[in-house]
């Protein structure tokens, strides 16, 4: 379902749509009387994508946020749809007054930038019967995993900005990704950010 808004005066698209739940009337203004509360951020806003999910239980809410140079991505689970949107909209705003001077910083500073071709790898399968038929199972298992080739299935092309460390750390909690690369602006070197196991960030430097 694609629903159109307008803040001040300022156009963008709605996407609200439902996996295995029926998005309402009703559940269609909730979330966006939810969505109006971000209106000091419309003119800079290029669109936004609600998914209202359901499996079994539980339901997920799950908000994206595109901006010029960043986008923010929260997500929240409950037992009822009503309070999973509260929560997602909590954390949504959250974040966005935790970080409303970076923010409001980065409106109205050209971030310079390259593209970067990412590919995307996907496991390949292996015929087993290329594997000795006199190994047991749990042998087979595990000359299959170190066997086991990728392929490449897709490629993208991705902005490699220029960031100090600080953004880059805003820029990953914001996005909710597990990693990106980008170009520190103090030492104009090659770095990763990601999310450690613990909850942690960790920065590796490409020499």
């Amino acid at each position: 379902m694609v629903q159109k808004a307008k803040f001040q005066n300022e156009g963008y698209t709605i996407n609200i749509m439902g996996k295995n739940f029926p998005v309402t009337e009703t559940i269609r203004s909730y979330v966006m009387e939810k969505l109006s509360k971000v209106e000091r951020f419309a003119p800079h806003i290029l669109e936004m994508v609600v998914t209202l999910e359901t499996q079994k239980l539980t339901h997920t809410v799950g908000m994206l946020i595109k901006f010029l140079h960043f986008k923010i991505r929260v997500q929240a689970s409950t037992e009822d749809m009503y309070s999973a949107i509260d929560k997602a909209a909590n954390k949504l705003t959250k974040l966005i007054e935790k970080y409303k001077t970076k923010l409001q910083e980065h409106k109205a500073t050209h971030l310079p930038e390259i593209d970067m071709r990412v590919h995307v790898l996907q496991p390949k399968s292996i015929d087993a019967e290329e594997v000795n038929e006199e190994i047991d199972t749990e042998t087979l298992r595990e000359e299959m995993a170190q066997y086991q080739f990728h392929k490449i299935v897709d490629r993208e092309t991705m902005p490699l900005k220029t960031l100090r460390q600080d953004e880059a750390v805003m820029k990953i909690e914001l996005s909710g990704d597990h990693f990106f690369v980008y170009r520190g602006e103090e030492d104009q070197k090659l770095k990763v950010i990601y999310r450690r196991e613990d909850g942690n960030l960790g920065v590796i430097q490409l020499e």
